[in-house]
């Protein structure tokens, strides 16, 4: 394991003393990374958590076989990979370096045996967890909030309401600028600053995300 000379200052261990941090630090291992490398890819198993120690990775979602949607930039300090972590499901998007990257990562495993051997200092850093997942999920609720409530629609052969697509999971067919076409039932609209995306979710339960900007037409699914 990788030897912390001092205290790593993260989400994580927030409000926590050195001592504490010092010992929640040592339970990580360093890895280094060059520019362009995967750290994970979409749909792999995971139970590991990563901080972001020197450079950076971004987070990437599959949209069409050549379109991934850049979702996060973790800068150092940051935390990435915490929700297969917490549930030791797939990974729901890529991680890829865009620099020369130094990451920390914790295996769940040693994350668990940590809580046991160190109750106190877990509970501090159990909490922080917490607080990371619920703060990004509500990030998203308030961003669906937004979509539904301007009552966005695209004009395709007809207008849709998203709102009542939602509501009444409706399939839908899109045409993509691409000449692709995703089928699917919309689960959520997001706001960003590029604009507006929508998340579709196929019959296989696959999650695309779609920016407004790549949408031709949509209609209804046959």
């Amino acid at each position: 394991m990788a030897t912390i000379q001092r205290p790593i200052k993260n989400l994580l261990t927030m409000d926590m003393d050195e001592a504490d941090i010092r010992l929640f630090m040592s339970q990580f291992e360093e890895h280094r990374f060059e520019k362009g490398e995967f750290v994970f890819q979409e749909g792999d198993s995971g139970d590991v958590l990563y901080i972001v120690k020197s450079g950076l990775v971004s987070l990437a979602k599959e949209i069409t076989a050549d379109v991934n949607k850049k979702l996060v930039l973790a800068r150092p300090g940051m935390i990435f990979g915490e929700f297969s972590f917490m549930d030791r499901g797939e990974r729901s998007a890529s991680a890829i370096t865009e620099d020369e990257s130094k990451l920390f990562s914790l295996q769940r495993t040693v994350f668990d045996d940590f809580i046991l051997n160190h109750p106190q200092a877990g509970i501090k850093v159990s909490m922080n967890l917490l607080e990371i997942l619920v703060e990004r999920l509500r990030r998203t609720n308030d961003a669906y909030r937004d979509a539904v409530r301007w009552g966005l629609e695209i004009t395709g052969t007809q207008k849709l309401n998203f709102q009542y697509l939602i509501t009444e999971n409706v399939e839908i067919r899109i045409e993509l600028s691409n000449g692709n076409f995703a089928e699917g039932k919309v689960l959520q609209l997001e706001r960003s600053d590029a604009g507006h995306e929508m998340i579709l979710a196929n019959k296989l339960g696959k999650l695309s995300i779609i920016p407004y900007h790549a949408m031709v037409s949509v209609s209804l699914a046959d």
